[in-house]
């Protein structure tokens, strides 16, 4: 296939592909730090009124980060995770569809998704890592946890097992995507793009009636990205090996940790996946991660909403794999070495 090389950021960006003699229509744009990363918005909407439009963006940013964070002692989750090993506690309506919905593809997928490995990161430390933990202490944080033991009925949760924390790193980043465009689109914003480390959603149509494109940084190749076009879905999610890491005796080590071993994840080396929301799109990005290609690819066949495109290695090779509705829209690039030269 054919390669184009594009300077681009980490994780997903958003490609403006220039045609010749035409002027593009620009978004207007604003980056904002929140959940650890750098969240941008992107708008096409008149200059007068995009102060206030960012502002919006902002504030619905800050007020979900602050709830739905692992980190901290003050936030709802910090509270839930506190309380939930006692009985029941009542929760927001934001948390309980960040939860239900993280449960019910921690379900679809076997639990390569898994919202309840709270102990399991918390041990690793990530982004601050910098040694891995022992064995032993990875076999009792994995006792301490499994999705089976969170149980929630409407907007009240609680654990059926001690220990268990949850955490809703890979999930609530993209649910403050979706609730960000909802809330730019209640404003009045018709087209735009919101993109969280590495979880984008779009919508509307571009000015000039061009199409979206987008690129998806390679993950061994700094500086290419891959381009591809629109495939009908308005959200998508990467998850690669190269975000979070560590160097320890020779060995390099990611923050995507499999819920079956407690360890970093080798099945693949980045996964992306398209789908109707940020939120699915950054699980199922996840969970593709952990399990592979094989599997990965059998659940975008079962489903009509899901697409991926998963890099992994075989026999020193950095190979590729594409789902159906890829097909002829991405330019990947070829098998190429594993590692950097």
């Amino acid at each position: 296939m054919k390669l184009r090389l594009l300077v681009g950021v980490a994780g997903v960006a958003l490609v403006l592909l220039l045609l010749p003699r035409a002027e593009l229509a620009r978004p207007l744009e604003e980056y904002h730090v929140a959940m650890g990363t750098i969240v941008r918005v992107a708008i096409f909407a008149d200059e007068a009124e995009a102060p206030a439009l960012f502002a919006v963006a902002r504030d619905e940013i800050d007020h979900l980060s602050a709830g739905l964070t692992h980190y901290g002692t003050d936030g709802e989750l910090a509270r839930v995770n506190r309380e939930a090993q006692s009985g029941w506690v009542d929760i927001s309506a934001d948390l309980a569809d960040v939860l239900g919905l993280s449960l019910a593809i921690a379900r679809r997928t076997g639990g390569s998704f898994d919202p309840s490995l709270g102990a399991l990161t918390r041990l690793w430390g990530f982004p601050d890592a910098t040694q891995p933990p022992t064995p032993a202490a990875i076999d009792s944080a994995l006792a301490q946890c499994g999705y089976r033991h969170v149980r929630i009925e409407g907007r009240r949760v609680r654990f059926t097992s001690q220990g268990i924390r949850l955490d809703l790193g890979a999930g609530a980043k993209g649910y403050v995507v979706d609730r960000t465009v909802s809330r730019l689109q209640a404003a009045g914003v018709m087209a735009g793009v919101v993109e969280a480390g590495g979880d984008l959603r779009y919508w509307g149509s571009k000015p000039d009636g061009r199409p979206w494109h987008f690129g998806v940084q390679h993950p061994r190749l700094p500086g290419v990205i891959v381009a591809a076009e629109d495939v009908g879905l308005a959200a998508l999610a990467t998850s690669g090996d190269y975000e979070q890491t560590f160097e320890f005796a020779g060995q390099q080590y990611h923050h995507l940790l499999d819920p079956q071993t407690g360890l970093p994840a080798q099945r693949a080396v980045s996964a992306t996946v398209w789908a109707r929301s940020a939120m699915e799109a950054d699980a199922l990005a996840t969970a593709a991660f952990v399990a592979g290609p094989q599997q990965a690819l059998e659940w975008a066949a079962a489903a009509d909403s899901m697409e991926v495109l998963l890099y992994y290695e075989s026999d020193g090779v950095l190979r590729y794999a594409l789902s159906e509705g890829l097909q002829g829209r991405i330019d990947a690039v070829p098998d190429s070495p594993a590692h950097n030269p």
